[in-house]
């Protein structure tokens, strides 16, 4: 059709993944634990939140704002808090506002990432008026599914009451203008401000959204809503949980929701990859993740790489280590690294926007290799990769 009109998710997936304009020297971004205390029992958590270990150890307050300080003075542009913990949380909620404003006055737009429980009018308001984008759990819109996916029986842990208080959490942060395009272009230049996240996620004997993804899909495109999907990460509780997805299926499932949303009028067209819904994951080359503890890794999926604690040692002395320096070198052998044309195309269109090369994919230090150690980095010089579903053999 001559002229159609497309429409491009919005890549401001937690805020310029796939987008930044990095050519691998500058620390552009970190995402920041708060205390891992969680009144759920997701048997996915990456984070086994709950109750944090070593509760003595966990970051001060003057700690966050050295990390804030420093991290700008770095050239950082903004910073995301994962869901390590529940962030609103009323144990967490009055240190997550002092991070939130902290952030607020050293100019760093935030990714908050949440359960969407604990939020009130009283929590939604104090948003609205941060810059911040609220990612909220959305592994199923059935409240009494959501709550299965929240619950862990073989831990004693049922939950119950949480998917309806999401639900209604939800349309509380629509009433306040999070979904409206033109009020969060006006106020923090984005299309939306609020997103619905989850991985895919299927079992035989426990909960499955396999067959609502679309169902989902839907409602975020419907209400303006980012969709931000992806697979299980196999760390924390999340390793060798019967929830993890075969990888034929989510290449099945995500090439059905690629033609769900080419069907839509105007149509949503993006391209299969086996990190985000319209967006290739680069934060190889700017970014680094700090947990609870002050402990430095390169990012979620590399928990395996110690590049230190910013108790002891400075932000930049852990951007400029040897084993940092080979990830964001983009060194990478294996399957994605050497056989893979994915990992070794620039997608150009990408590239024209952003002023820096950028790649069809980057393969995934969480879920795409082995033996990702400091030791193996420093012995061998490279990441070893093992390829994906989306693997394309080179010519």
């Amino acid at each position: 059709m001559a002229n159609k009109k497309i429409v491009k998710p919005d890549l401001a997936i937690q805020k310029d993944v796939g987008t930044k304009a990095s050519d691998g020297t500058t620390l552009k971004n970190i995402w920041l634990e708060l205390p891992g205390y969680c009144n759920l029992a997701c048997s996915y958590c990456y984070a086994e939140g709950g109750k944090p270990k070593n509760i003595e150890n966990l970051l001060s307050w003057n700690d966050y704002v050295s990390i804030l300080e420093k991290a700008k003075a770095m050239g950082v542009e903004d910073v995301g808090i994962p869901g390590a913990g529940e962030p609103l949380l009323p144990r967490n909620k009055d240190l997550t506002f002092k991070v939130l404003e902290k952030c607020k006055d050293l100019g760093f737009y935030v990714t908050l990432f949440t359960t969407g429980e604990w939020i009130d009018e009283e929590v939604a308001d104090r948003l609205y008026d941060l810059p911040v984008e609220v990612m909220i759990k959305g592994n199923s819109l059935k409240p009494e599914v959501q709550d299965a996916f929240v619950s862990d029986p073989s831990r004693g842990r049922n939950i119950t009451g949480y998917g309806q208080r999401r639900n209604e959490s939800l349309e509380l942060l629509m009433s306040k203008g999070f979904n409206d395009e033109e009020k969060c272009q006006e106020k923090q230049g984005r299309k939306s401000r609020m997103a619905l996240v989850t991985s895919i996620m299927d079992s035989e004997t426990g909960p499955s959204n396999y067959a609502e993804m679309g169902e989902i899909q839907d409602y975020a495109r419907e209400n303006n809503i980012i969709f931000d999907v992806d697979s299980v990460l196999e760390r924390g509780r999340g390793a060798g949980c019967e929830l993890c997805t075969a990888d034929q299926r989510i290449k099945s499932k995500l090439q059905e929701l690629q033609a769900k949303d080419a069907s839509r009028d105007p149509p949503i067209e993006w391209e299969l990859s086996q990190s985000y819904i319209g967006t290739v994951c680069d934060r190889f080359s700017y970014h680094m993740y700090i947990n609870q503890w002050g402990e430095v890794r390169p990012c979620i999926g590399a928990m395996d790489v110690n590049l230190g604690n910013v108790k002891e040692n400075s932000l930049e002395e852990s951007w400029n280590r040897q084993e940092m320096q080979i990830i964001r070198s983009r060194n990478y052998e294996g399957k994605c690294g050497d056989e893979c044309a994915n990992f070794s195309e620039i997608d150009e269109e990408r590239t024209t926007e952003a002023g820096t090369p950028k790649y069809k994919c980057n393969s995934c230090l969480g879920r795409r290799t082995e033996n990702l150690t400091n030791e193996s980095l420093l012995e061998k010089g490279y990441v070893s990769t093992i390829g994906c579903w989306n693997h394309r053999p080179k010519e």
